[in-house]
């Protein structure tokens, strides 16, 4: 053996250590989970994001991606992020600010996204490269004060750029748009929260520190997922919010219709949080052809923009109820959310309930409000120094100026000044920048009012430094302004749970709860919700149910116009009032729900028996309704009682009419309301409703207004007491329209000619332009129908002009 060969051996034998290979692979695999824990996978209890959410969102804002800036690529934004801040690849970046945008996975959208960026039906989103993004108004709030020394900056992972630790979060974002993240050895799945509740119990908790979760549920009864849905209030969810763990249950929203020929259906509106609709419909499909759901006939999709819809169709005679009820337990109609709330608390991870995570999220709070307190005195002091140098020089302008041009030098000048006059390095170089418009009179009373300020602005902020009371003041009226401006009202329900759990599916069960009567031990029914629909009511009879839209498709029918547009549930019932005076009461539930294309159903198929006349109108009768209101075209008018066209007869006499004679106008009419009649001449009479005492049905009504002979009563509207700020809307034959101030039309006895428009021969009139929406309960605004075309032999032709106004004002009470 060599000299040189010896000299290797002994310094290999010198670097080589003896390890134990257990516990170097524990330590390992230990530093491998910590750093998935920490930088991955779990929220922070502060601001309740991932690092890779707190940099996406941090790098759109230094990009300048805010809510009143155009959208832009989203590589771009995932760019940025993968190139300063996330060293991973740019579909888990992508994969991030994607969910960050979808309002049915985040219950306030932090990304305010452009493009396709995936469906409820597990669509995937469209590449990066088509799709376009923003930040929302809400994650703005996340970010306000973080260039004010809010929280702390960290170099990133190549040192070449800094990012922050925690973002401000001025809202508890943890618990309103939740999380989930599954780690080494641990996993969070954190449920979304209502905004203003979250705030509520936050409020409660600075006022009264001591507060118990119970207090706090008072706040927050249970979760509020962005679909919406049923939560059923269970044990399981005080468990999570005291211990961090147990169930929610959540049920879809459905509700009952039927169609034509009495075949049922069941309508989905909502669906369960994180539940795939497409694999939903898939499995109930699957379940008919295993023939374990033989009561359906037909499923289907009627989803839109407007909302999600979905139709299971039952075969005759089958209860939804119990079809639905079979539906939640082999389905995921009903499901459950597991909440594990794992958060980092202090760089660890611990499993905590609602009330340790809103403690902590005021403490982050209270040190963000004193970092950014402490910054905004500082930088008022240091301005406040600068404008006392600045007054300084003012009051001996002509030695500063003497001095300045004396100097050799801006250093020499600067030495002087701080010599001769007291003053610091940063004032006398202030003065040397002073800018000679500054001399003026007015600028220097400027300074004097920005001094003021800014010391009267100083003491105040070191008075919250120096106050936790204050402090917590502050935290309040800021969390409290938030809401206001960012609070929605919560979507899922909750319902109480059933009185007892029934498994034998194949029992058949009376449907008691649709009768309105109690539910016995043992029901165990499912909670079918009324559909809200819009019901169309034609001149010739015809009635059509459409789903509930924000906006719907107009009646374009060429020889059928509209007499009433009436917004309802499937539980209402529907008065109608045909001209011969003809009373027909049919149950909103019973008119099958149609497109806006077809032309509906006839009132003769749904009661076996239909109207000789045309229809005049149509109203609901509910709880908000006193009286029925019918008007002739001779200017008779009646009142009567709801209670008087209910019971168990659905057709009846409405009204007693006139063999020359015939009704034009129906509307709901409650005490205190003024009706408005208008004839085809061209004038308008206004008076107070209480003065048409109730009658019966069959009577034929007293004096409304004085129509002269070859004239008759073309629109009638019922308008609040007191409405004096609303317009009113004539229109007369040629199309000439204008709007006057009610006030205009003074408040009469009924029996009157009226005040004339201007517009003769008149075609319409009913309230227009600025309208006064009614609130539940409240008079609504009605305006008559057409006249009808069909007339029993022996009676005269219809009377001049031929066109009268129609329903223009859609309630929940009338048409």
């Amino acid at each position: 053996m060599t000299k040189q060969q010896s000299l290797l051996d002994h310094a290999d034998s010198d670097r080589v250590i003896d390890v134990d290979i257990a516990e170097r692979m524990e330590q390992s695999f230990l530093d491998y989970s910590m750093s998935v824990i920490v930088g991955r996978a779990l929220p922070d209890v502060r601001d309740g994001l991932k690092p890779v959410q707190r940099r996406i969102l941090f790098a759109m804002w230094e990009a300048g991606l805010r809510p009143d800036r155009p959208y832009r690529k989203c590589a771009s934004a995932v760019g940025d992020v993968m190139k300063k801040y996330h060293p991973h690849g740019d579909s888990s970046i992508y994969d991030a600010l994607v969910r960050m945008a979808q309002e049915f996975s985040t219950r306030e959208p932090l990304v305010d996204g452009h493009g396709n960026f995936g469906s409820v039906d597990g669509d995937s989103p469209a590449a990066m490269r088509y799709t376009e993004a923003r930040l929302s108004a809400i994650a703005m709030e996340l970010l306000a004060g973080i260039d004010e020394d809010t929280v702390g900056f960290v170099p990133n992972y190549d040192g070449y750029e800094k990012e922050p630790v925690v973002l401000p979060a001025r809202f508890p974002n943890l618990l309103v748009n939740g999380s989930s993240g599954i780690a080494v050895g641990m996993a969070t799945n954190i449920p979304p929260h209502n905004l203003g509740e979250v705030i509520d119990a936050c409020l409660h908790l600075i006022r009264k520190p001591a507060a118990t979760v119970d207090d706090l549920m008072k706040f927050v009864p249970a979760p509020d997922f962005p679909t919406g849905g049923r939560i059923v209030e269970s044990d399981g969810i005080r468990d999570a919010y005291l211990t961090g763990r147990g169930a929610v249950t959540m049920e879809a929203i459905a509700a009952t219709e039927t169609r034509s020929g009495g075949l049922p259906r069941i309508v989905v509106t909502e669906i369960p949080y994180q539940v795939n609709k497409a694999a939903l419909l898939e499995r109930i499909a699957e379940l008919v052809k295993e023939r374990k759901l033989e009561e359906i006939r037909d499923l289907r999709d009627e989803s839109s923009r407007e909302g999600m819809r979905v139709v299971i169709e039952l075969k005759r005679g089958e209860d939804p109820a119990r079809v639905l009820r079979k539906l939640y337990k082999h389905t995921d109609l009903r499901t459950n959310f597991n909440v594990n709330l794992v958060a980092l608390v202090e760089g660890q991870p611990r499993t905590i309930g609602l009330r340790d995570a809103l403690v902590e999220y005021v403490g982050h709070q209270r040190v963000v409000l004193t970092r950014r307190t402490t910054y905004r005195k500082e930088r008022a002091e240091a301005r406040a120094h600068v404008l006392e140098g600045l007054l300084i020089a003012l009051d001996n302008i002509d030695a500063v100026i003497k001095l300045i041009r004396a100097a050799d030098s801006p250093d020499k000048a600067r030495e002087q000044l701080m010599k001769r006059f007291g003053l610091t390095e940063i004032q006398a170089t202030a003065i040397l920048d002073m800018q000679l418009r500054r001399l003026a009179k007015l600028e220097r009373d400027k300074l004097k009012a920005e001094h003021t300020e800014l010391r009267k602005l100083i003491k105040e902020l070191k008075a919250i430094l120096a106050d936790q009371v204050k402090l917590d003041a502050l935290l309040a009226d800021e969390l409290k302004a938030l809401k206001a401006k960012h609070a929605n009202p919560r979507r899922s329900r909750i319902a109480a749970a059933a009185t007892a759990a029934a498994e034998d599916d194949e029992t058949p069960r009376v449907t008691r709860q649709a009768a309105g009567a109690e539910l016995l031990p043992g029901d165990d029914l499912p909670q079918l919700e009324a559909q809200p629909v819009t019901v169309y009511v034609t001149r010739g009879g015809y009635l059509k149910s459409v789903a509930r839209r924000k906006t719907s498709k107009p009646h374009t029918h060429p020889n059928d116009p509209l007499v009433a547009v009436v917004r309802a549930t499937t539980e209402d019932t529907l008065l109608l009032i045909d001209a011969d005076g003809g009373g027909y009461r049919i149950g909103v539930g019973d008119i099958p729900v149609t497109t806006m294309r077809q032309r509906g159903t006839s009132v003769a198929q749904l009661l076996g028996d239909g109207p000789d006349a045309a229809l005049a109108g149509a109203a609901l009768l509910d709880g908000t309704v006193e009286t029925v209101l019918t008007v002739s075209a001779r200017g008779l008018v009646k009142r009567t009682e709801r209670s008087e066209y209910e019971g168990r007869m659905r057709t009846m006499i409405a009204a007693g009419v006139r063999d020359d004679d015939e009704i034009v106008a129906m509307a709901a009419c409650n005490d205190g309301d003024e009706v408005l009649l208008a004839q085809s001449a061209g004038s308008v009479v206004r008076f107070a409703a209480d003065e048409v005492r109730p009658m019966g049905r069959a009577a034929a009504g007293v004096a409304g207004m004085s129509v002269p002979a070859g004239e008759r009563i073309v629109a009638a509207t019922v308008v609040p007491g007191g409405s004096e700020d609303v317009l009113v809307l004539t229109v007369d034959a040629d199309g000439g329209a204008k709007r006057t101030p009610l006030g205009e039309y003074p408040l009469k006895g009924r029996g009157g000619k009226g005040v004339q428009t201007g517009a003769a021969p008149l075609a319409f009139c009913g309230v227009g332009g600025d309208l006064h929406v009614p609130a539940a309960g409240e008079p609504a605004v009605v305006e008559a129908g057409a006249p009808r075309e069909a007339r029993r032999p022996g009676k005269p032709a219809p009377l001049t002009p031929p066109v009268v106004g129609r329903v223009v004002a859609e309630t929940g009470r009338t048409g």
